[in-house]
């Protein structure tokens, strides 16, 4: 069995205009009096009984025929409403049967209602000559189907190594730090496969009813792209180390590099290093020194009044004794069991054993991690996190922690919402318009036509303010989720905190006037409170 809509056709008689209401079958669905209402209006039929139909639509159960009104009107020819999809991929048409004496449907009409909504790919035509031999009736069928982008795939790079390793301390049983047992390195031996290329893969083109080309999403295309020290093969889709040594991922190109080690001391027998690779001091940076590497650098002696400046990591097997002049810089992140009246700066994370007046600024977190671990006196800076076991100390010697949050995010979010709220008071204005001449209609009165173009109007701009309403809504859950992650920066003391401790989370200040022991300092409701304590 197939579903049957219900559907309506009128029927003139020398006595009046009547219409033929016919119910559903086999689960279709029922007469819509919207439909019928706006059908009427189109034929110019405005005077009827409203309360009449409106009731038998409602028990219809059988076909019913009821007078519209007292004046004949000139026989209807079938009718062809055209139904385009939103995506544009699929145009349907909605039939109403002629009026007794009415001109029946025909191919031509179907085609040509088509042809003025610009239809014009996809059409299929067994479909509308069925449709002309056995008409259905206020239902809804497909006549033309647009072709489909086939989208294409992006080039995807496999790297067969650990892009990103992390130099982690061991920590002992008893609560230690060992700095010693420490690998930032990627080591690979000659001839091993580093990564492969599978190649992108062109989309194919589609086009909507209306004969529009539809195009796929542009794909990213990508090469291997590698250093010294490497061998892609002859396809280019694998490369290959050609020597045993560290291999790591700057961007999105490979290098292999055979690490430059310092046997004992960076001093005046060595001069200042400046290495393309990574740099393994087995002694001690003196006083005066530098090493600029672009990777990473170890270093397993002290580091004095030097600077190391690093694309990487630094790791420091004991620590830096700064002598207010020494620097540490690198764009990954600082491991050190010490540090001491120095400047750190680092991209990532820097953890330490301790900290004694140093201007210390982590890019994420600062971890002063092991057993007896302090912070006392300068500046620690961190995006999101400070962990330490005791901060300041007994002598109230001022330490400044900062947590900072981006206040261009706050501005973003405010002028965001402030739009979203007005843009939603304009919708409201348009929808008020739709409603009151959707009621005219509903009511018979008709639509004057110097109305329409203020209808089409609210339309349109309900359209682009609900367009714009769901950016504005990207916007403000990106904005919220970075000062969230931003908010949610915290100050965890595992043991002590003594009074000189000035804290900073985005705006707000808290300043420790009595010892604290095991407590956590966060923003709640735009204040700094402690907790734990």
């Amino acid at each position: 069995m197939t579903k049957r809509n219900g559907y309506f056709q009128l029927h003139l008689e020398e006595e009046g205009t009547y219409i033929r209401l016919f119910p559903q079958q086999d689960g279709g669905m029922p007469i819509d009096l919207s439909e019928v209402m706006s059908y009427l209006n189109d034929v110019k039929i405005y005077e009827y009984d409203l309360e009449t139909l409106t009731k038998t639509l409602r028990m219809l159960s059988s076909p019913v025929t009821i007078k519209l009104m007292e004046k004949k009107i000139s026989p209807v020819a079938a009718y062809v409403q055209v139904q385009i999809a939103k995506d544009r991929m699929t145009a349907a048409v909605r039939l109403y049967p002629p009026s007794n004496h009415g001109a029946p449907l025909s191919q031509e009409m179907i085609l040509g209602s088509l042809t003025r909504a610009k239809v014009g790919y996809g059409i299929v035509e067994p479909i509308i000559d069925r449709l002309v031999s056995t008409p259905i009736y206020c239902q809804t069928i497909p006549v033309a189907k647009g072709k489909a982008v086939v989208e294409g795939s992006d080039a995807v790079i496999e790297y067969l190594f650990d892009t990103n390793p992390l130099a982690k301390p061991k920590m002992n049983e008893d609560g230690s730090v060992d700095f010693h047992q420490l690998n930032i390195f990627t080591e690979v031996k000659e001839g091993q496969l580093l990564a492969t290329l599978t190649p992108e893969k062109e989309g194919i083109p589609g086009m909507d009813v209306f004969g529009n080309p539809l195009n796929p999403h542009k794909i990213r295309k990508k090469t291997l792209k590698y250093g010294k020290n490497i061998r892609i093969s002859d396809d280019k889709l694998q490369i290959f180390s050609e020597v045993s040594g560290d291999v790591k991922l700057e961007g999105d190109m490979v290098f292999v590099s055979n690490s430059y080690t310092v046997a004992a001391d960076i001093d005046a027998s060595t001069g200042d290093i400046v290495y393309e690779g990574n740099v393994i001091v087995n002694g001690n940076v003196r006083t005066g020194f530098s090493i600029h590497a672009k990777g990473d650098i170890q270093v397993k002696g002290v580091v004095e009044g030097a600077s190391l400046y690093a694309g990487g990591n630094i790791v420091l097997s004991r620590g830096i004794q700064g002598m207010n002049r020494g620097l540490l810089f690198a764009e990954g992140d600082v491991l050190t069991k010490f540090i001491e009246s120095a400047t750190v700066k680092a991209g990532g994370t820097v953890r330490s054993g301790s900290i004694l007046h140093s201007t210390v600024e982590a890019g994420d977190k600062i971890l002063c991690e092991g057993r007896k671990s302090f912070a006392i006196g300068g500046t620690l800076s961190a995006g999101n996190l400070i962990q330490v076991k005791t901060i300041g100390n007994q002598m109230d010697t001022e330490t400044n922690v900062k947590i900072g949050v981006d206040p261009l995010v706050y501005e973003q979010l405010k002028d965001a919402q402030k739009e979203l709220t007005e843009n939603q008071d304009m919708i409201e204005k348009c929808i008020q318009v739709l409603v009151l001449f959707k009621k005219r209609m509903e009511s018979g009165q008709g639509i004057p036509q110097d109305k329409i173009p203020i209808i089409k109007k609210a339309g349109e701009d309900r359209a682009q303010l609900e367009e714009r309403q769901t950016e504005l809504k990207l916007i403000i859950e990106n904005a919220t989720k970075a000062i969230e992650a931003n908010a949610n920066g915290r100050l965890k003391v595992s043991d002590a905190i003594y009074s000189g401790v000035r804290i900073q989370i985005s705006n707000s200040m808290y300043v420790v006037k009595d010892t604290g022991k095991y407590c956590q300092f966060y923003l709640e409701d735009g204040e700094i409170v402690m907790s734990g304590c």
